[in-house]
């Protein structure tokens, strides 16, 4: 599944990232969400929502961490990803990890309240906003 099948079809993403029941090495744990927000309420409320939908979440607040984050295993099955964040934004985010071969792979679902410009959005493979 790419980027534009989980905004084409959003009823599809729940079976892409169904509970784990055997993986390869090296592969997207299924059910694995790499959250990365630093509002405190709005981090806790989603991975609390997504907890209680059977989802495993990990919380990063900022993007910095999230790439130390993807350095080791488990993969995310996606990434959940806000734009503003400290130290680093989340379009440098996407760029870095669309250019490392193990982890280009893994969708992002950007949450903003800011917008992208459609050629950004075009240019980091994000391909509809909400």
């Amino acid at each position: 599944m790419n980027l534009s099948d989980a905004f084409a079809k959003p009823t599809d993403l729940r079976s892409t990232l169904r509970p784990p029941d055997s993986r390869a090495v090296g592969a997207a744990e299924p059910g694995f969400i790499l959250l990365v927000e630093d509002d405190f309420m709005l981090r806790g409320s989603l991975a609390t929502v997504l907890g209680a939908e059977g989802y495993r979440v990990e919380c990063e607040a900022n993007a910095l961490d999230a790439l130390r984050r993807l350095e080791r295993p488990p993969k995310p099955s996606l990434i959940l990803l806000d734009i503003m964040l400290p130290y680093m934004d989340g379009l440098e985010f996407r760029a870095l990890q669309r250019n490392m071969r193990d982890l280009a792979d893994i969708p992002v679902i950007v949450i903003t309240a800011v917008g992208i410009r459609p050629e950004i959005a075009a240019d980091l493979d994000l391909v509809q906003a909400f």
